[in-house]
């Protein structure tokens, strides 16, 4: 019994961890080809682990794989490659339904653009930073 108990955890943790990357994935192609991104010389690496360690703190849910922790991720996903789509307004009345509500959609959208913009902030600050040490250093 506790053979298949921890089998079946391990098979919910591993399908957590997929809807995960696949959300990690999909950041970091929209950040990879992010002008700002590419105008601050910015890691998109950093940016990206960034984000999704930021957003995913406002996800419902408390671990990664928990169902509606799951579910968020695949909402996440979505949402951020909707400009990618073929029918944006299907995707879009879809993201609806994943996020409860057209309230639940702004929300989620809120929380990842919020990330995202406290993320820039935060590396490019830490760049300026390592920047003017060095200056310190060489002067």
């Amino acid at each position: 019994m506790k053979k298949l108990l921890l089998i079946s955890l391990s098979v919910v943790t591993l399908a957590a961890c997929s809807e995960q990357e696949a959300y990690q994935q999909t950041v970091f192609e929209q950040i990879s080809s992010d002008p700002d991104i590419k105008s601050y010389h910015l890691d998109p690496e950093t940016v990206t682990q960034c984000i999704v360690d930021l957003s995913s703190k406002k996800m419902p849910g408390i671990v990664p794989f928990e169902p509606m922790r799951k579910a968020a991720y695949q909402g996440y996903t979505k949402m951020i490659a909707l400009k990618k789509a073929e029918k944006p307004e299907a995707v879009l009345q879809e993201l609806r339904e994943y996020f409860g509500d057209a309230k639940g959609l702004a929300d989620a959208h809120r929380n990842y653009s919020e990330s995202y913009l406290e993320c820039v902030s935060t590396v490019t600050n830490r760049a300026l930073d390592e920047q003017q040490e060095i200056e310190e250093i060489t002067q």
